[in-house]
This record gives structure tokens, sequence and C-alpha cells, in this order.
């Protein structure tokens, strides 16, 4: 089968034996990316890949992804490149626009809309970069350049990513139309399908690598029965649309987890899947399967 990697995102441990044994089976489970989310409530996400790094030597190291407002660019720029020299140059570096108001208000940061933010992501990244990229800047990062992530599913987010990113993160949430800010639905197939598209046009032949969030993953279990289990705790998510995305993985067996990682890899042109540390178990059927 074609090359294909796969994330954890990394929500957060009890103690630090629990953390190292979160990593360590993400690593054993044939993981590639262990990621972590920006997010008041998760813990600090450079902290994270920083004892992470101790922990595995072949993880790649990803933030999944940082909420823009949150950071000058001058001090993204320090951290990064702490964590790519302390991990040995394994950091992947996520940011996006942000989508939690809430947690502005909460940090006393403002908030803009959607377009603005959009906006801040770009001139924050090329700033990020020019800072990397300056040969007096200390601590110097081992890899040149480090590696983009950017998350999106709008067409200006995107935008950037086309124009921008090393990797493309579609996160798979789609805000809702006049509800507060957070408040998602999930991409359908044919959504997927338009917005994939649409970077790889945009792009234009600039290359990238092109990550799914699965939001969701169940092996062993009629997908029908697994959906209708899952819309009940998505409250903004029909059973029916679960069935209907790319973003959620439901699966009766290995094998079949196997072929919808094959078929979502020929057909969006994903090269990685990444998913919630409670579906790390499931994700490692996953691996198993697919590099059988």
């Amino acid at each position: 089968m074609s090359q294909v990697s796969f994330g954890i995102v990394l929500h957060g441990s009890e103690s630090t034996a629990s953390f190292r044994e979160i990593v360590a089976r993400a690593d054993a489970l044939g993981c590639d990316v262990l990621a972590a989310p920006d997010h008041l409530g998760t813990p600090d996400p450079f902290a994270v890949l920083t004892a992470a790094a101790q922990v595995s030597d072949r993880l790649r190291l990803r933030t999944y992804v940082l909420n823009v407002g949150f950071w000058n660019p001058a001090l993204l720029a320090r951290a990064a490149a702490t964590v790519d020299v302390l991990s040995a140059g394994r950091l992947e570096l996520g940011i996006g626009a942000g989508h939690m108001r809430s947690e502005h208000e909460l940090a006393e940061l403002p908030w803009s809309g959607h377009r603005a933010r959009v906006q801040q992501l770009e001139r924050t990244l090329l700033a990020v970069r020019r800072h990397l990229a300056d040969p007096d800047h200390r601590p110097r990062p081992i890899q040149s350049p480090i590696p983009i992530a950017i998350g999106a599913m709008t067409t200006p987010g995107l935008r950037v990513a086309a124009d921008h990113a090393d990797i493309v993160s579609f996160a798979g949430l789609l805000q809702l139309p006049a509800r507060p800010p957070g408040t998602f639905t999930i991409a359908s197939t044919a959504e997927t399908e338009r917005r994939t598209t649409e970077v790889r046009e945009l792009a234009n032949g600039r290359p990238y690598r092109s990550d799914a969030l699965l939001q969701a993953v169940v092996i062993g279990e009629e997908p029908e029965i697994a959906a209708a289990r899952l819309a009940a705790a998505f409250d903004t998510v029909t059973s029916e649309r679960l069935l209907d995305t790319p973003f959620v993985l439901l699966a009766r067996d290995r094998a079949h987890a196997a072929e919808l990682i094959a078929e979502r890899h020929d057909r969006f042109g994903f090269d990685c899947f990444t998913t919630h540390q409670p579906y790390l178990d499931c994700l490692g059927e996953v691996i198993a399967a697919y590099r059988r």
C-alpha cells in the first residue's frame, strides 16, 4: 500500500508515569506523530512535546494546532526552535486561526472576526519563518526549515494553507451558521472532495502533505450501529452524516478499516490520519492492519 502515516492527539495525563506510558504506547503501536492541542484546559503544548521527546526518540512532534491569537511571532519562534533542538529536529509547527472565543476572553486576549484571524495567521507564520531563517536566531533549530502545518477548513484558511503549508491539516469540522463560535457539524464526503480539490488547485503544483483528523475511530462494530451511538453524543451531527464523512472511521473489522484508509488516501490525498487520545488502541489496530 502507499505510504501513509498516523498520529495521536495527546489530551493530558494524571501523572508523569501515565504520561510516559501513553507516549511509549503510541510509539509501540506504530504511531508516527504525537500531537498536542492548544486550548485552555489542556496542558501547554510545547511542554508536552518537550516531555514526549524524552520518552520517544522516534515520534514526530506536532502542535495541533496553535491558536494564532495566543502567540507573538518572536516568542513563538523561540519556543519552536527550543523544542526542535530538544527533540533533535522532530518538531512540526501546527498553527490555525482559532475558533474558541471564550478561551480568548478567559485569557484576556482580543477576539476578531474569522477573516481577520486568518490574516493574522498568515502574518504570524511568515514572521515566524523569518525569525527562524535568521542565521543569528538563538536557539538555532535543527531543521531548516521547521515544517509548518496549517489547520483549516474554510476557503480563506485553506488559501493560506495552499500558499504556505508543508502540511495541510483538515479537521473536518465546519462552523454552524448563526451558532456560537465552536459549534460544529462535520464535513460530508462531497464537501471534503470540494475542499481538498480547492487546496490542490490553489497550491498549483506546490508540494504539501495532507492530514485528516479522525474525530472518532470504532473497530469491530457495524458502522450503522456505531454511527447511531456516536450521534447521540455529537448533538449537532446526525448518524447519516457520520456514515458520510471521511473524518470518522467506522469499520466492521481491522481489514475493513485498512480498506477505508486506502480509499481516503486515494480519493482525497490524505497521507496522514490523526485521531484523539481515547482512540489510541483502535488506531493501533488500524495501523497494524494497514501495514500488514
